[in-house]
This record gives structure tokens, C-alpha cells and sequence, in this order.
């Protein structure tokens, strides 16, 4: 499916593509809704009350409710990924349960080593649909890949969009995923209005979600939202009792080794509503066009004479603009652009009606830039957290959606794509006339710089999301389980497997003196011999030092650097470990950073700071200089290419600072406000970035 569907929707009617399925009957039913279990041996104690499933009385309707003959779990199943048997651990929980069980991936799941594996070998992907009773359910993918950031990714819409057609628009419709949709953990409000552009046309009567351990009902956008509590506590251990009997959905919480479920959320009526959502067409701006100042803005409704009384729009979900209604039916506006950063931007259009109600669309949109300069971009039709690599030909991007591609460095016209089966969140290396990418299938792919045919490739014990590196005779790698690989560079023959680590690598390793260092989801930094594998030393992380949870303090989201015989490597409670590259022994410790990049010449380090600096630093810590800007907590390493310096905020604004003095030469919003998780890929004065927009962007200056 292309991303032509996804950019239809802003100027075709989401209607226009529902399908009038057939409705089948809506039988009686109930199912429990839990979340956030994270592996406690006490959410075995609430999974056992489903061993047999009896009517539960649901105390605040008076109402019996039929046995759950399903459940649907919210996320958060384990505290860490599978690590240490956490899955074999759940799914131990449910050892005794004979009724289906379906789970959604929670930022727990998906950020140390993400289940997302798993789910992709059950359902083909982590996001998925069944139909029961006469009802279609949906479970989406928030979690976001190995990270704790949540979003919900272009290929996941475009097949969300495809999954409810089928469904049809009369058909009630159940929609579960880890994160609740008013959170602020979200890139943007952009984020969710993409969702919920899609699913407003069709009859969605809930969204479960969970991430807040707490059992509690809203309304997300006129539509009713409960969240699943949690099975171990530490208050109210528990699960929703969701009934549908007659037509009428009734809600409410249970608490473990309570009789009935006691806390009312919802009691409603399934039927489709008797007044559709409205169509609404964005024909100013295009999806994904670019503007001049002042911005054109021109939309229309399909409503009926007189049911609306205004309009308006905003612009990054500010800058409000009141629009006219015109003769032909459209409202029609201007916007001043000249206070915006050139680049993406999105607009919500917003239809007031009569009765009070309010009917939004969204799309995005590009402010045009002389400095710097466009000089192409393109979409994946995926989102991608892959550090662009280029050489002289070719710029290679890998995605979520399992595929490399190629495209053509000055035109970026795709030149090849070739699919694994799984996620690739690793840098591809280049090799000449070779090109090499691990994936969440656990193989490493050795293809074709030109071509992209497979040359050969090699099978870890465990998902591989870790970028490779090479010393042009052998390529290092490591995989899930903490596994380190030595493989030939030519024959994709093992050398050597060293263990030491005991939990995912998913770093970019460093070579410095016939060594690799890398860090692992294991508190440690590992330094291992080149030559046979064997450990050199390990040096526990300074964050993971320091109390509670190292593991989640692990250095293990940024790659090393090694600058004069020392390793710097941060780590997610932003500290960085200065250690000796000899004795593997702790120098001094750096407060603040999320990731480390080296200066081209070797001899000086990149600090992308916390409190929005970056630094740069000699070997000894000292500051060299120090600019405000925005930099985040993204944990990618700064890239010097040429005279300049290149970071993206977790938010798409792309800054280029000069190498020599820290002075901010340009900026550029690469996204529309959506995350960048990747690292910035540049070569000579051009710099490659790609996001979870599904956008990859060539930029100079």
C-alpha cells in the first residue's frame, strides 16, 4: 500500500472510501480489559481470576455481566522487553486461562528490546484487527521502536485506514493501544489529529488504553476512552469488565478478589450514530506542498445550508486564522508565515457547528527556504529512526516497515529497496561497492552498493538493531540478547561470538586500537579485542551507578566515541562515562549529555546537552565552546561533515552550527512537529535526515 492513500485523505472525503459492509448481528458478549502488568508476580494473582470465567455483576448498573469470553491487554506486559524470560514469565501468568488473549506493545515492551518481534511473528506486524460479535476490534502499535517516545507511524495508518474500510461505517468498532491519546508524550497534537482524521467517519464506541496505572474514563474527541488500571497495583490491582448486551455497552472496574466490579466508567448505546461525521476537503495548503508568505488557506465542509456558523484554522496548534465563508461554499483565509521556521509546519481546520459541535482536519505543509536549501525530499512510507548513510552516488535509509532503500544522492529518486522481515533501526554501513544493515529478523544483509542484491547475510540468535561497523576485514555487530559478532567481510562467515553482555545492544559501536566498544541495555560499557573476541574490560555506566533501576540507566542508547585514549559514552539518566580506553577504567564523568559525536579531525567531542546546548569538548572535558540551541533528549550523536555540525531536536528542527566557533549558521523544521529519532546523515555541505514522518529530506546550505 503507497503512501498515496495516506495523502488522499486530505482532499477526498474519508467517506468516500468506507466500504458498506454488511452488518452482522451483534450477539451478546463481554471481555476484560487489562494493562500494565510489568512482569509483578502479583499480576499472576489478578490473571487467575480468568482460569474460569463466571457472570460478574457490574455494581453501579445493577447488571450482570456474561463471563469474559476474551481479554485485551493494554501494554506494559514486562518491565523490560523479554529480558531474563520476561515474556516466557507472562505468558506464564495465563498458564491457566483458556480464553483468547490479545496484547498491545507498551513503551516498556518496545524500548529495551522490543516485542515488537514477537507480534510481527504472530499478526505479521505489532499492530493488528479481529472481528467479534458482530464487532471489529483494533489494536494499534503506540510504543514506538526502541524508544520510550510513543507514535503511530505512517505505514500503521495507512493500513488502519485500509483495516476500517473493510469494516464498513455501521459496525461498532473497539480500538486499544498502550498510550491514552490526550497524553503529552505525543510529538504533537499532529500526531494524534493523523489517527483521528482517520477513524472519525467510522462507528469507534471505545479506545482502551493503559500507561497510567489508573482505571479511569474521559472523552477523547467525543469519543469514550477508559483506561485498564493495572493487574499488580501498587492501588486497586485489577481489570475492566466490558459488556455489551442488547446493544448497550456497559463498563466498569473490578477490583481483584472483589466479588463485583464496583467503579462505574461507561453505560451507553452501540448503535451507529444518526448523524455522520461530515467530510471535510483541504484544498489550501496540499498535503506536503510548499508555500511562500502568506499562506493561502481554503477548506469546505459537507453540511448542510446553515448548520455551520464559522471556521477557522491554526498552524502548529497556534497562530489562529478566522476564515470567511465565500459564495461557492469554502472559508477561505491568509496566514502570515513570517514569524515560522521555514520547513514543515501542519494545519487543523476547524468547521463550528450550529448545535454547538466542532469538525476538525488536519494536513501538513512546507514554508519555502532559500537558506538553506531543498534540494530534494522524499517518503518512505514508513517511519524511520535510521541514520542516513551516503557516499558519493547513493544516500541508504533502513525503516520500520523492514526495508532498505537506495535513492540517487543528487535527484533522490529511488534507485532500489530491498525487504527483511522485521524493523531495522541500524545505520547502514557502506563498503565500497557493498552495503550492510542488520534487522529485526536477526539477520544481517549484505547487498549490492548499486543494485541492492543480496550478496549474503547472516543469522543472529536474537534480533539485531544495532548499526555495524567495520574494519574493512570484518563486520561487528550486536544483537538482542547482548550477543557480539565478528563476521567475515566477505563471506558473512562467523569469526567469532563473544557473550559477555547479557542484554540488547543496540548501539553503533566504536574501532580504536584493535578494539570495539559498545554499550549494552546491561549497565556496562564493553571493550572486546578485535582479533579473537575475547573482553578487554567493562566499566559499569555512571548513571547506572547511581541507585535505583541502572538497568533503565544503562549507556546504551548512543554509540561511543574514543577521542585521545578515551571513551566517552552517555546514557539515559544523561551522564556521560569518560573512560580509559587501556585500563577500562572510569576518568571522570560528564553531567548532562544524551549522546556524543567526534569532531572530524579526532581530537575534540560533541556534547548534545540535556538543557539545550551543544558542546564541544577536548579529551579532557574541557569546553571549547557551548551554543544555545535546540538540542533535547534524543540520544543521537552530533555529525560533523565540512565546516559544520549538524543536530535535529526530537521535534524535527534541523540545526547546522559551525565546527569552529558553535555559531548557529541555519535552521530547518524537517517535520511537521514530529519526532526525529534518527541521527543526522551529511557528507560534504549537505545533511540527510529521516523521521517517524516517513520523510527523508537532502539539505544544504
Amino acid at each position: 500500500m503507497r503512501l498515496a492513500l495516506l495523502i488522499a485523505l486530505t482532499t477526498f472525503s474519508l467517506c468516500a472510501y468506507a466500504i458498506a459492509a454488511p452488518l452482522v448481528p451483534i450477539t451478546n458478549f463481554s471481555f476484560a480489559h487489562t494493562s500494565d502488568d510489568h512482569n509483578m508476580a502479583s499480576a499472576a494473582k489478578t490473571i487467575a481470576e480468568f482460569n474460569s470465567p463466571a457472570p460478574i455483576l457490574l455494581k453501579p448498573y445493577n447488571f450482570t455481566a456474561l463471563p469474559v469470553s476474551f481479554i485485551i491487554d493494554t501494554g506494559d506486559t514486562t518491565e523490560f522487553g523479554p529480558r531474563n524470560g520476561a515474556l516466557n514469565l507472562f505468558k506464564s501468568f495465563y498458564a491457566g486461562v483458556h480464553i483468547p488473549l490479545y496484547t498491545s506493545i507498551g513503551n516498556h515492551d518496545g524500548t529495551w528490546r522490543s516485542l515488537t518481534y514477537e507480534l510481527r511473528r504472530q499478526y505479521g506486524a505489532p499492530y493488528y484487527s479481529f472481528d467479534k460479535y458482530g464487532c471489529h476490534f483494533v489494536i494499534l502499535d503506540s510504543s514506538g521502536l526502541q524508544d520510550p517516545r510513543p507514535t503511530i507511524t505512517p505505514e500503521e495508518l495507512v493500513w488502519l485506514k485500509t483495516d476500517l474500510e473493510h469494516a464498513g461505517v455501521d459496525t461498532p468498532v473497539f480500538i486499544a493501544l498502550h498510550h491514552p491519546l490526550n497524553v503529552s508524550e505525543f510529538a504533537s497534537k499532529y500526531e494524534v489529529d493523523r489517527l483521528m482524521d482517520i477513524i472519525r467517519p467510522y462507528n469507534v464506541v471505545l479506545f482502551l488504553v493503559g500507561h497510567g496505572h489508573s482505571a479511569v474514563h474521559s472523552l477523547f474527541d467525543g469519543i469514550d476512552m477508559v483506561e485498564g488500571g493495572s493487574t499488580y497495583g501498587p492501588s486497586a490491582p485489577g481489570y475492566q469488565v466490558v459488556s455489551v448486551q442488547d446493544g448497550i455497552m456497559r463498563i466498569a472496574y473490578k477490583e481483584r478478589g472483589k466479588p463485583d466490579a464496583e467503579k462505574a466508567m461507561v453505560e451507553k448505546p452501540i448503535a451507529p450514530p444518526s448523524k455522520r461525521y461530515p467530510s471535510i476537503t483541504i484544498a489550501s495548503p496540499k498535503e506536503h506542498s510548499t508555500y511562500k508568505n502568506p499562506l493561502p488557506v481554503k477548506a469546505w465542509i459537507a453540511a448542510g445550508k446553515g448548520e455551520i456558523t464559522g471556521a477557522y484554522a491554526e498552524i502548529d496548534g497556534e497562530n489562529k486564522i478566522d476564515l470567511t465563508l465565500k459564495s461557492g461554499g469554502s472559508f477561505e483565509g491568509s496566514a502570515d508565515l513570517s514569524s515560522l521556521t521555514p520547513g514543515a509546519h501542519y494545519i487543523k481546520v476547524s468547521f463550528q457547528g450550529q448545535d454547538g459541535a466542532i469538525y476538525h482536519h488536519s494536513t501538513a505543509f512546507y514554508i519555502a527556504s532559500d537558506h538553506p536549501r531543498v534540494l530534494w525530499r522524499t517518503f518512505l512510507g514508513s517511519a524511520s529512526k535510521s541514520t542516513p548513510a551516503a557516499n558519493n552516488k547513493m544516500v541508504y535509509v533502513g525503516a520500520y516497515d523492514g526495508y532498505v532503500r537506495a535513492f540517487d544522492r543528487k535527484s533522490g529518486a529511488l534507485k532500489w529497496k530491498y525487504a527483511t522481515d522485521g524493523a531495522i533501526a541500524g545505520e547502514v554501513l557502506i563498503m565500497g561497492d557493498k552495503v550492510c544493515v542488520g534487522s529485526e529478523d536477526k539477520f544481517l544483509y549484505c547487498l549490492s552498493a548499486d543494485k541492492g542484491s543480496l550478496i549474503w547475510k547472516f543469522e543472529a540468535e536474537d534480533p539485531i538493531y544495532s548499526s555495524p561497523v567495520s574494519d574493512g576485514k570484518s563486520i561487528y555487530f550486536g544483537c538482542g540478547t547482548g550477543a557480539f559478532y565478528s563476521v567475515d567481510a566477505s563471506t558473512g562467515k562467523q569469526i567469532w561470538k563473544n557473550t559477555d553482555a547479557t542484554y540488547n545492544i543496540e548501539i553503533k559501536p566504536f574501532l580504536a586500537d584493535g578494539k570495539v566498544i559498545y554499550g549494552a541495555w546491561d549497565c556496562y560499557v564493553h571493550c572486546v579485542n578485535c582479533a579473537d573476541g575475547s573482553t578487554a574490560w567493562r566499566c559499569e555506566g555512571k548513571g547506572s551507578s547511581e541507585g535505583t533501576a541502572p538497568i533503565y540507566y544503562s549507556p546504551a542508547d548512543c554509540g561511543p566515541v574514543v577521542c585521545n585514549g578515551k571513551v566517552f559514552v552517555a546514557d539515559r539518566k544523561f551522564r556521560c562515562t569518560v573512560i580509559d580506553l587501556a585500563t577500562g577504567k572510569m576518568v571522570t564523568s560528564i553531567d548532562g549529555p544524551a549522546g556524543t559525536g567526534l569532531s572530524g579531525d579526532g581530537s575534540s567531542v560533541y556534547l548534545r546537552m540535556l538543557e539545550k546546548k551543544l558542546q564541544k569538548v577536548d579529551s579532557d572535558g574541557k569546553v571549547i565552546w557551548s551554543v544555545d540551541m535546540s538540542c533535547d533528549e534524543i540520544p543521537t550523536a552530533p555529525t560533523e561533515a565540512g565546516d559544520a555540525v549538524y543536530v535535529c531536536s526530537k521535534r524535527g528542527l534541523l540545526s547546522a552550527v559551525s565546527a569552529k566557533d558553535g555559531k548557529i549558521l541555519w535552521q530547518y523544521q524537517c517535520t511537521p512537529s514530529q519526532y526525529v529519532l534518527a541521527g543526522v546523515g551529511a557528507v560534504d555541505s549537505t545533511a540527510y535526515v529521516a523521521g517517524t514522518d516517513g520523510s527523508l529530506t537532502a539539505i544544504s546550505y
